[in-house]
């Protein structure tokens, strides 16, 4: 017989309180034990390490518990080889029932017919689409088709450290940075930094290579309201007037001294309380926060040219293509992302922001220390543009970029040769 897995979860709250009644228990006290063979039985793949892998775990156990009728079984799969793993599992038929995947890979996956469309299903499992942050459920979207389920986003954010603005009385009286108006505003601050500060201090200390320039680079392009292809998508758009303005303004902070050129690790500079402020992830908050010596804020990065904007990406849920997963398990695996969404507020302990707006809304996210202090980032944080070869044009960007920051090409020398790369790829 059919289960109907959205009247499951309505439900759930009463059965739960008729198994504490009774005294029942269920069978496995954590993700991952032993499955219930009368249950629904889910394997659910991800990437995540660490604390992630640890509050995933958490909540699938009690996704599990409320949910008599749906067993989900976690599988921690290392990152490096995860995208690979996703695609042989499939052409091999034997995918998970439900796996993470990042919004920018979700256009990769989709053209090479790796996941499933969603909205043949989300209706039974009772998704609410409009119960989803729509700057970033439409990260999940093509062709006005519904590929994802969002849980998050991680994005650029600004790192103040409190004591080294005080000393350089750069700190208002509530404790936040004092930053002038635009990006003259933003050069003059990390000067007064520089001009009051010892000489081992860094006004600014970013990484200077790879995807981390890349994502400075893209936020900057992106408050100008920059593009990165065309609207068909099948050539460069980004060798213009502001792509050029946002390498040259990156440029102009390591020439005047402001973010020193070959940082390996800003992170590490931040953390021994040797920079005023640090660019990274919000995936951060959480390895700062446990330091007790660093005296710090966590805020969006400020809009320094037309528009906020900031670089960022998202944790979403999908389900591979799997020709012998029955309909009933895509209802159970697309109630599950749901419900993690739904109940994503300790997700946020690692740093991200949860996808839905009744969770950023909730008393258990604004108790959080610092995630409130950003969560603004969600209505107009930058996603790069969906495309079947996201991941060769990331890593062509980010070769590039990092030549750049280092001095061995000018602006337009890389702009002309990224170009030139892009539409290569986009081509073949």
């Amino acid at each position: 017989m059919k289960v109907n897995f959205a009247n499951v979860y309505k439900f759930t709250g009463v059965v739960l309180l008729l198994l504490i009644f009774v005294g029942c228990s269920s069978d496995s006290d954590a993700a991952g034990d032993s499955a219930d063979p009368e249950a629904t039985n889910l394997v659910f793949w991800a990437p995540f390490s660490g604390g992630d892998a640890d509050f995933m775990r958490d909540l699938i156990a009690n996704f599990n518990e409320a949910h008599e009728g749906i067993e989900v079984e976690y599988l921690t799969v290392p990152d490096s080889e995860y995208y690979t793993k996703i695609r042989t599992s499939v052409t091999s038929n034997q995918a998970p029932d439900i796996a993470i995947s990042h919004a920018s890979r979700i256009a990769e996956l989709q053209s090479s017919n790796l996941i499933e469309n969603l909205d043949e299903f989300a209706s039974e499992a009772a998704v609410d689409w409009d119960s989803y942050n729509q700057n970033i459920l439409s990260s999940t979207i093509i062709n006005d088709q519904h590929f994802a389920i969002p849980l998050d986003t991680h994005a650029l954010i600004m790192y103040a450290n409190k004591d080294i603005l005080e000393e350089a009385g750069v700190l208002d009286s509530n404790g936040l940075p004092i930053v002038g108006e635009g990006a003259d505003g933003f050069i003059d601050f990390l000067s007064t930094i520089k001009e009051n500060t010892s000489d081992d201090i860094f006004p600014l200390a970013a990484t200077s290579s790879g995807y981390s320039a890349l994502r400075v680079w893209w936020t900057l392009y992106s408050q100008m309201g920059g593009e990165l292809l065309n609207e068909a998508g099948t050539e460069a758009a980004f060798n213009n007037e502001i792509g050029l303005e946002a390498l040259h303004y990156m440029e102009e902070l390591m020439d005047q001294g402001l973010w020193p050129r070959n940082i390996q690790n800003g992170g590490e500079i931040f953390t021994a309380n040797r920079a005023g402020i640090h660019i990274n992830g919000v995936w951060m908050t959480g390895a700062l926060e446990n330091n007790e010596s660093l005296n710090f804020v966590a805020l969006p990065i400020p809009q320094l040219f037309g528009e906020q904007a900031t670089w960022g990406d998202s944790h979403t849920f999908v389900l591979p293509a799997n020709q012998n997963q029955t309909e009933e398990k895509k209802v159970a695996s697309l109630l599950f992302a749901d419900w993690v969404a739904e109940n994503s507020a300790s997700w946020a302990e690692a740093g991200h922001v949860p996808s839905k707006t009744s969770v950023v809304e909730s008393n258990e996210f604004n108790e959080l220390p610092y995630r409130k202090d950003y969560a603004e980032l969600t209505d107009y944080v930058s996603f790069m543009p969906s495309s079947s070869k996201t991941t060769g044009i990331s890593d062509s960007i980010a070769r590039h970029i990092s030549t750049f920051m280092s001095g061995q090409t000018n602006a337009q020398e890389t702009l002309d040769i990224l170009e030139q790369d892009i539409n290569n790829i986009l081509s073949n």
